[in-house]
């Protein structure tokens, strides 16, 4: 290996106080740590028997010396990257100023320096980070860090990077104040959202809260973004523009059944927001505790190949688009309050479609920053969701849910004010039999039945008496036999469904 860099004459930049600025100031940096050092250990030895290459401790030094390095709460270390304005969690970073510092080392070396630099004492404590400087900027909602500096959001002033701001992500837009909006060959990308949500402002608005989520990878909203549709309707362009203005190394792409998968969740390190394009159509979720984790920012466990297994929190939006939506196991509302669902209903015909805006116009810079200065200014404290996705959210769940759905649809046209769950139980068996529907057990009828009442009926012992008419409760799937009812009954105590009046 040919070392005559490292022996060359220190140039005086190499030899300036503070830390570098770019990559060739690390560079220049480490060439001049490493030949100071081992000329120090030559002249300790006396020319005889000196170390000819940095042990690993030295090379951590070097590292704690050169640039700003902090330490997670995981144990692992994250190393300043000036020219991105970032924190790097990605070792490959590392592995690259290792490799400057001990051209020789391989990986087993190289983890050896890292684990070294984790042990380090470090003053500060943020966040569970640790590190050497007080920390600043720690309004994780006012300052996003985008391709040319910090955007603070209160004062609407773009400043230069800093290390003080500990953060793991970026995107690759640089933000123009007051970008105009370019209009290319008639196209603008107001009137093209306004056409993919048919008009409607409201869904429009939500469009642009979900581009400025996307722009925070250090806050979640807590909701999970669905953009669902026919296919051919403009999701996966929709999905195209974000990943452009975030940058496609910023996002992790992640579809909801990859969440469980073992090694599924490494992807999401380092990444700005979590995109999952075109998730299978009405697929059966067996385990969503991982995805109901990352989207309301809980602790997951993380296991990479060759690592050891780590818990990390992620607070990044997190967008899927299909053309149906899944079917859960977990169908309680911890489910479904973590989700939006945004309906795509326009289906561009050939003749409509088209693909310059996905090939070209998406990804204009001038287009991306308008999109960028826009939606980075929107102040909300959470998602809007307007009466199309409230109406969406309400026929999910009962796709989602047999029993919700069968209670919706007998509860509606119901005159009794108190039913017995037995009853429930029997002309819910002859619904799923006239709609084809799989019949759960009755442990599990009894079980959800409270869970997916709607408003104004509630669980609870009581004697139906009068008010429970089963002669004029029969639906059209009802036959005679399946029910039979004395007078002496309706005296009786009974687990009921009572209509609040």
């Amino acid at each position: 290996m040919d070392f005559d860099e490292y022996r060359k004459v220190l140039q005086p930049s190499a030899l300036k106080a503070g830390k570098p600025a770019s990559w060739d100031g690390i560079k220049a940096k480490c060439i001049a740590y490493r030949n100071e050092w081992l000329e120090n250990a030559k002249e300790k030895s006396e020319g005889k028997n000196y170390p000819k290459q940095l042990n690993e401790y030295a090379v951590a030094q070097g590292i704690n010396k050169i640039l700003y390095t902090v330490t997670l709460e995981n144990g692992k270390v994250a190393i300043y990257d000036p020219e991105r304005g970032y924190y790097q969690k990605d070792y490959k970073y590392a592995y690259k100023i290792i490799h400057v510092l001990q051209p020789t080392f391989n990986e087993t070396k190289a983890r050896n320096v890292l684990f070294l630099l984790s042990s380090m004492d470090r003053k500060f404590q943020y966040n569970g980070i640790h590190c050497d400087f007080e920390p600043e900027y720690r309004n994780n909602r006012r300052f996003i860090l985008v391709k040319n500096g910090i955007y603070d959001k209160e004062k609407c002033e773009l400043l230069p990077f800093d290390y003080k701001f500990i953060n793991f992500s970026t995107i690759e837009t640089k933000l123009v104040p007051n970008a105009p909006l370019p209009i290319i060959d008639g196209w603008d990308i107001e009137s093209w959202l306004l056409d993919l949500m048919s008009g409607d402002k409201e869904l429009v608005k939500l469009l642009w809260q979900v581009v400025s989520a996307s722009l925070n990878g250090n806050y979640s909203y807590r909701k999970s973004i669905w953009l669902i549709g026919n296919g051919n309707d403009g999701k996966g362009t929709f999905q195209q523009m974000v990943s452009n203005l975030i940058g496609l190394r910023n996002v992790a792409q992640l579809k909801l059944n990859q969440f469980s998968e073992r090694f599924g969740l490494a992807i999401i390190e380092g990444k700005t927001v979590i995109i999952g394009d075109d998730v299978q159509a009405g697929i059966y979720v067996d385990e969503s505790s991982n995805f109901n984790s990352v989207v309301t920012g809980e602790p997951v466990n993380i296991e990479k190949k060759g690592e050891n297994p780590y818990m990390a929190v992620f607070k990044k939006t997190v967008i899927q688009s299909t053309n149906a939506m899944p079917v859960f196991k977990n169908k309680s509302n911890g489910t479904y309050r973590r989700i939006i669902i945004i309906p795509f209903r326009k289906t561009f015909s050939d003749k409509e479609d088209n693909w310059r805006i996905k090939d070209d116009y998406i990804n204009r810079e001038e287009v991306l920053q308008y999109v960028l200065w826009k939606a980075i200014n929107l102040k909300f404290d959470k998602f809007y969701e307007p009466k199309a996705t409230q109406e969406r959210m309400r026929e999910f769940k009962e796709e989602n849910n047999t029993i919700m759905k069968f209670l919706n649809e007998f509860l509606e046209e119901a005159i009794s004010t108190r039913i017995p769950v037995k009853y429930l139980w029997v002309i819910y068996q002859g619904w799923c039999k006239s709609n084809n529907v799989t019949l759960p057990k009755k442990s599990n009828f009894d079980k959800e039945l409270e869970n997916c009442l709607p408003d104004g009926w509630v669980k609870e012992r009581q004697k139906p008496l009068e008010f429970f008419k089963p002669v004029s409760d029969k639906p059209d799937y009802y036959y005679d036999g399946m029910f039979n009812w004395t007078d002496e009954e309706k005296k009786k105590t009974a687990v009921l469904i009572r209509k609040v009046t």
